[in-house]
């Protein structure tokens, strides 16, 4: 398993992604977040872990819903064990990205929009998930839906803080 883990993560960004495409780079590390559902008005705590993979070209995470310190039985209602490829297109100057989870994949992609990372569903346009803010000791990002008049509807909120 070490000999995968090792060909799998990278010790940084590759010298080929340019810096102003870098979106995800201050995400490198592990978070412990607060999410909030407010479509069925439930929260949950979390974890999230980020790295650079595939020779640094790419970043992987893994979310946690709820965290393994705070897991219960019955299962909670937001539970979720997920993982997200993000991987840098040279060649459009966005990045393709896949989220699997148990028993589904979304394909989306993200573009820069403002000081926001907007990674759009590439199946349905009106679904998008926003980092409206990375720091570097916190980030927040939202779950939206676009509605038919333009407004975004926020179905999920994200605030994390790095451990």
């Amino acid at each position: 398993m070490n000999h995968f883990i090792e060909t799998l993560t990278s010790s940084g960004k590759s010298a080929e992604l340019p810096e102003a495409y870098n979106y995800f780079g201050k995400l490198i590390g592990s978070w412990k977040l607060d999410y909030t559902d407010h479509n069925i008005a439930c929260s949950v705590k979390g974890e999230w872990h980020f790295s650079w993979v595939l020779e640094g070209m790419a970043v992987q995470d893994v979310i946690i819903l709820p965290s393994r310190e705070t897991k219960t039985q019955p299962p909670h209602p937001l539970t979720e064990y997920g993982t997200t490829l993000r991987v840098y297109n040279p060649d459009t100057h966005t990045w393709d990205i896949a989220y699997g989870y148990t028993g589904r994949i979304m394909r989306l992609e993200a573009r820069k929009q403002n000081d926001m990372v907007v990674l759009t569903n590439i199946d349905d346009e009106r679904q998008k998930w926003v980092f409206i803010k990375i720091e570097d000791t916190h980030f927040h990002w939202q779950n939206i839906t676009v509605k038919e008049d333009g407004e975004w509807h926020i179905n999920a909120d994200i605030y994390a803080e790095r451990i």
